[in-house]
């Protein structure tokens, strides 16, 4: 089973409410047209098996804003959910959970979202908010979550009375999903861990952290696949650690980066040996675990030391987790493959099968 992302699962609760109980929804009076069906579909994991029912939605948008309700219904947990499509008048598209901020009646916008995501998660967040209108009509939302490694700025939009906080963000009518989605990750995928072919017929990113079990067990699918098509994949390693609950992933993550930055090709064995010692380490024991291995190596520690201690870098990696989170990446491992969001299937078979049938 994947880990799910935290905050996801609030993103989740958080809406439920105002989407109401699947059997309470009524089917949509107007489905999507192909072109925003093709957009819900190329949002969705590519998993097989994956039926789609439409409904109405039961919370009342902005005028400019038309809503519908997406069910996605499969055997496996990674194909189904339940999920939020908004177009607006302006030409916008917003696939995810939102936030409904019925009950929060006083205050500014920011001091609503605040209120919110304390009732609701238990946590202290500081909203930032562009108050100059998006072609849509909303306000840009910076997010900030206070955490033991610095600031997650997590992102969306919010309409001006604050009645909706849209996680992530709208994008056009005319956009490709795939191609948004990889441009949003491309100043994160330049400086993270790759191997494989140097020009590629399919890209494989992996969005993985080290402290998850299932991270651990997925941890030979890509090896296995590189060995069998060489140089027609590429495999980049995307940290995605899970800061608010694995106490030491982050850590690791960034020794990681250290030992990259020096010699790349040793990252693989550093991602290898953490696996095989996941259940051993601990947030006590994994910095001593990783210079270790930094000095059994012959790395420059006083290089891998700066790196480590680099303000810069450990910046890079919160913002990478919240740019992931803020594009459909809401599980731990999560597979992105030429922009397509794949899932790995038992034993990676289905990650296998769909890399095979992008290179016949």
């Amino acid at each position: 089973m994947k880990k799910t992302l935290l905050a996801a699962c609030f993103l989740a609760l958080g809406a439920t409410a105002a989407f109401a109980a699947e059997d309470d929804l009524p089917p949509a009076k107007n489905p999507p047209d192909a072109k925003t069906e093709k957009m819900i579909k190329d949002a969705l994991p590519i998993c097989e098996g994956t039926k789609l029912q439409y409904s109405e939605m039961i919370f009342m948008l902005s005028e400019n804003l038309k809503g519908i309700v997406v069910l996605a219904k499969n055997e496996r947990s990674s194909g189904q959910g339940q999920f939020l499509v908004v177009t607006s008048r302006e030409g916008g598209f917003y696939f995810g959970v939102p936030w409904f901020l019925d009950d929060e009646t006083e205050g500014t916008v920011e001091q609503k979202l605040k209120h919110f995501t304390w009732v609701h998660m238990q946590q202290n967040f500081t909203p930032i908010i562009d108050k100059t209108k998006t072609r849509d009509g909303l306000y840009k939302v910076t997010l900030l979550q206070t955490t033991e490694h610095g600031k997650l700025p997590l992102e969306g939009e919010i309409d001006p009375q604050g009645k909706v906080f849209f996680f992530g963000h709208f994008r056009p009518l005319t956009d490709d999903v795939k191609s948004g989605r990889l441009k949003a990750f491309e100043p994160f995928l330049a400086k993270a861990p790759t191997t494989g072919g140097a020009n590629p017929a399919v890209t494989v990113i992996e969005f993985s952290d080290f402290e998850c079990p299932s991270c651990q067990h997925a941890s030979g699918y890509m090896p296995a696949i590189l060995a069998k098509y060489g140089e027609k994949v590429r495999y980049i390693r995307y940290d995605l650690p899970l800061v608010t609950n694995h106490p030491w992933a982050f850590q690791a993550a960034l020794a990681g980066r250290a030992i990259y930055r020096q010699k790349p090709d040793l990252f693989w064995s550093y991602k290898k040996e953490v696996y095989e010692n996941q259940d051993k380490l601990t947030a006590f024991t994994i910095e001593e675990f990783a210079r270790g291995f930094a000095q059994q190596h012959e790395l420059d520690l006083k290089k891998y030391d700066a790196d480590v201690a680099d303000q810069a870098l450990q910046d890079e990696l919160m913002k990478g987790v919240a740019i992931a989170f803020s594009n459909d990446i809401r599980a731990t491992p999560t597979y992105v493959v030429n922009g397509s969001i794949v899932d790995a299937g038992t034993e990676g078979k289905a990650l296998e099968a769909y890399v095979a049938s992008l290179l016949k």
